[in-house]
């Protein structure tokens, strides 16, 4: 309790900064955040929307912001949860903020688990939505537990992936076998090596307070 009423205090505070500035100039940054909701990673979306809640705190008017969930069949337009470009104007971006605070606590709220994971459909999809956009940084946060489980009418483990200009961002993986740290490490490892042959960098947040600086730092 006493976590989420700090949490609650920074993001408050966060956006009265923002609203009591002048006019900040956009980062040029858009940010699709992915949500995996299978088998029992679905768990941990309420934890994983809060970091994306204190990540977009961070981010500048003019930001664009995406989301969309890891199902059994994530490259479609169904699984998208929400896209919204923050206002220019800072008082209207951080209003824009609340709103998508609201909209991810709602989501993880009422989200529902799937039977398959779809990861690279899902990286499919986000990296086409940031294709469309003009900003030049384009960043995907994962958060997943990397264990990908695809369903015979939905397999899209061998598609062509093109992240060429994008940085991916693993988030909140937790382990689903802490007795074998091995296969931990080489999953990641592999996950590293499809991005960067896709044309993308890769980065692993191992700690919550990492992501808010990758996104808005680099």
């Amino acid at each position: 309790m006493i976590g989420r009423s700090l949490l609650s205090a920074g993001l408050a505070l966060a956006i009265a900064a923002l609203a009591g500035c002048g006019l900040v100039t956009s980062t040029n940054r858009s940010v699709f955040f992915i949500f995996d909701v299978s088998g029992t990673y679905v768990e941990a979306v309420p934890g994983a929307a809060k970091l994306a809640n204190i990540t977009i705190a961070d981010m500048q008017p003019g930001d664009w912001i995406g989301a969309s969930q890891i199902s059994a069949c994530s490259f479609s337009e169904k699984e998208i949860i929400l896209q919204r470009q923050l206002p220019t104007t800072p008082s209207l971006a951080a209003s824009a903020k609340r709103e998508l605070f609201e909209a991810f606590n709602a989501y993880a709220s009422q989200v529902k688990t799937a039977k398959f994971t779809d990861i690279r459909g899902a990286l499919a999809q986000a990296a086409f939505e940031l294709k469309q956009r003009p900003e030049s940084e384009r960043y995907i946060v994962l958060f997943s537990d990397m264990v990908a489980d695809y369903a015979k009418s939905c397999d899209t483990a061998s598609i062509k992936l093109d992240l060429a200009g994008v940085h991916v961002i693993a988030a909140n993986v937790i382990k689903t076998n802490p007795g074998d740290p091995e296969k931990y490490f080489t999953m990641l490892k592999e996950w590293e090596a499809q991005v960067v042959a896709a044309g993308g960098t890769w980065s692993l947040v191992s700690s919550p307070d990492q992501l808010p600086k990758l996104v808005n730092d680099l």
